[in-house]
């Protein structure tokens, strides 16, 4: 029935009106924003998948900041492990001079003043090779790798107090160790009384071995008397083999020995908890790859106190530096070994990078043409709603016309 007091057609026309002019706004925010979500009543579950994802491209960003300054820093120690490397060579080639015997002991003095210098220059450079002010290479860092190495050694039993067997003859007897023969003689007293100590032993085969210019092996006497085989190479690679022992079974007892039965010891790698840095290179804190550096110094390389000035001392440089050439070698190896691994991690993070993003915007970037589209229905939606609202608004007019 025609009534003036409430406009109902205008009233519905109006509801009408609002609904398409706030379907028209989302459009309109939506298209502005680029995010198909505004609201998080627009797609609750959505948003919460798309805000974790968020998180993780922003760890996995810096995960990728991480592993590239690693890059750097590795880069750095091994640019000053080459230098310590070309050194070492060059001290070898020195020892190798002085070791020889057309070198007389005023020429091994010079020679060993160039020597000292470039022990300095080791310290020198291990010590100014930095990275962002932190010395890489002397242990000093969080960088340093605190891992404890032994040495292979071997004891052998052999107390103080050994007595050759009764004998007119010396008694001798020989063993091959890391590849050295030693031999070693005990001279018969023909009483059958003590003809050799343990450390009479021990100096016995550190003269054999010395006068071969192996320096690397050793023996000695410990506390409590035993006679003891020791390497100077330390870590889970040190090796002590004594093979091919022969001659005088009671000698050969006497270092712990015997004829057929071998000796094989190793050193250890003990690595500490404190050992190196944890890189975060994840979405987790968890997710982490150590970065730690051998110290390079020449206390860690074993060449504190070798002096070229003696023919002795010479020949025992030119051993020992074998050991520390191999050690700079270990060491460039591990720094290239971790190299590689944050390389390939810094490949995998913009992988995971990549995929998450585009994981990431499947749910929060809108759709332009879809929306544009639903824009351009709300707009013609509002319009009719506008004029089907003004229409109404006319008809009281229309109807006071009969009171007329």
């Amino acid at each position: 029935m025609p009534i003036i007091s409430t406009n109902i057609a205008a009233n519905t026309a109006v509801r009408y009106l609002n609904k398409t002019s706030h379907r028209l706004s989302d459009s309109i925010s939506k298209l502005s924003s680029g995010s198909r979500i505004i609201r998080p009543s627009d797609d609750p579950a959505g948003l919460a998948i798309a805000t974790g994802m968020s998180s993780d491209l922003a760890n996995l960003e810096q995960a990728s900041e991480n592993a590239s300054s690693s890059l750097a820093l590795l880069q750095t120690a091994d640019g000053g492990a080459a230098s310590i490397a070309a050194i070492l060579e060059r001290m070898k080639s020195l020892a190798s001079q002085a070791a020889s015997g057309t070198v007389t002991d005023d020429e091994r003095r010079d020679i060993q003043t160039e020597f000292a210098a470039l022990m300095e220059e080791i310290d020198s450079t291990s010590a100014d090779t930095r990275y962002n002010g932190v010395s890489l290479l002397d242990g000093s860092s969080n960088y340093s790798d605190d891992t404890v190495e032994t040495a292979a050694v071997y004891t052998s039993g052999a107390f103080e107090g050994y007595s050759a067997a009764a004998s007119t003859e010396d008694a001798s007897a020989s063993f091959l160790i890391n590849g050295t023969m030693v031999t070693v003689t005990s001279q018969s007293d023909r009483a059958n009384t003590q003809a050799m100590s343990t450390q009479d032993l021990a100096d016995a085969i550190n003269a054999s071995l010395q006068g071969q210019g192996d320096y690397t092996v050793s023996a000695s006497v410990d506390e409590s008397g035993a006679l003891v085989f020791s390497g100077e190479e330390t870590g889970a690679s040190a090796r002590l083999e004594i093979t091919a022992a022969t001659g005088d079974s009671g000698l050969l007892a006497a270092m712990g020995l015997a004829e057929g039965t071998d000796v094989a010891e190793q050193g250890a790698s003990i690595e500490a908890v404190t050992t190196g840095a944890n890189v975060v290179v994840g979405v987790s804190g968890s997710d982490t790859i150590n970065l730690s550096i051998q110290s390079l110094t020449t206390e860690a390389l074993g060449l504190s106190g070798l002096d070229l000035s003696s023919r002795e001392g010479a020949s025992k440089a030119f051993s020992l530096l074998d050991l520390a050439i191999g050690t700079v070698a270990n060491a460039r190896s591990e720094l290239g070994a971790t190299m590689s691994r944050f390389e390939f991690r810094s490949q995998q993070i913009d992988t995971s990078l990549e995929n998450l993003e585009a994981a990431r915007s499947a749910i929060m970037d809108v759709d332009i043409a879809r929306e544009m589209a639903k824009m351009s229905s709300e707009t013609v939606r509002v319009q009719a709603a506008a004029a089907a609202v003004a229409q109404a608004n006319r008809v009281p007019h229309y109807l006071l016309k009969l009171l007329q």
